[in-house]
């Protein structure tokens, strides 16, 4: 079952976020580097009571797991929850990505995922590229082997568009609200155009 959340896309990130810590058990941040950087930051304090552990190809990061995530070192079946956040596009191979972070998922394991889709483009030289980008099509191939698949989109036409503007990550206190008022006003979350897809799944 696959299906689109009427969540605004910051809520849906709050509510399945506090949905994975309350679940407990090991949760792995895949690419994640170091623990708890950026927008996961604030939600720290609820995976007190959870092994949480981060995954990265590059040990220079602080990751607690090093290793390729077309291939993780992990056994099957043996991963609470995952989070996978801005990862998938720097791959070669997504798809076998997303089996891999399957496979080691328990039954009734969590995935929370973020991917783009018209986007910027991205790469870190020396450290990785920017090889895909996903849409509504995408994400049916990427979780066909989860039983329940939720997701949200990262705004609508306007969203995407204002992440081109030169300096965009300056003035974002201004074009945030200004295109989701926009995208609100023209419905466009109706329509495939986004930044990107937040994405809740259930193996």
């Amino acid at each position: 079952m696959i299906k689109l959340s009427d969540l605004d896309f910051a809520d849906f990130i709050d509510q399945k976020i506090k949905a994975i810590a309350a679940t407990g058990g090991f949760v792995l941040d895949v690419g994640g580097g170091e623990r708890f950087q950026k927008w996961l930051a604030p939600y720290r304090p609820l995976f007190r009571g959870c092994r949480f552990q981060t995954m990265d190809y590059d040990k220079q990061t602080g990751a607690d797991v090093i290793g390729d995530i077309h291939k993780i070192p992990l056994t099957d079946n043996s991963v609470d929850s995952v989070i996978c956040h801005s990862v998938l596009e720097h791959v070669e191979n997504p798809l076998q990505a997303m089996k891999e972070i399957e496979r080691i998922l328990k039954p009734n394991g969590r995935a929370f995922v973020h991917v783009p889709s018209i986007y910027p483009y991205h790469a870190r030289k020396g450290s990785y590229q920017d090889l895909w980008r996903i849409f509504d099509d995408t994400i049916l191939v990427l979780f066909q082997g989860f039983k329940e698949v939720e997701f949200v989109k990262r705004g609508g036409y306007f969203k995407a568009l204002f992440f081109f503007l030169p300096f965009q990550h300056k003035i974002r206190f201004i074009i945030d609200p200004l295109s989701t008022f926009l995208d609100k006003l023209f419905r466009t979350k109706q329509r495939h155009t986004t930044a990107g897809y937040y994405i809740y799944a259930v193996k």
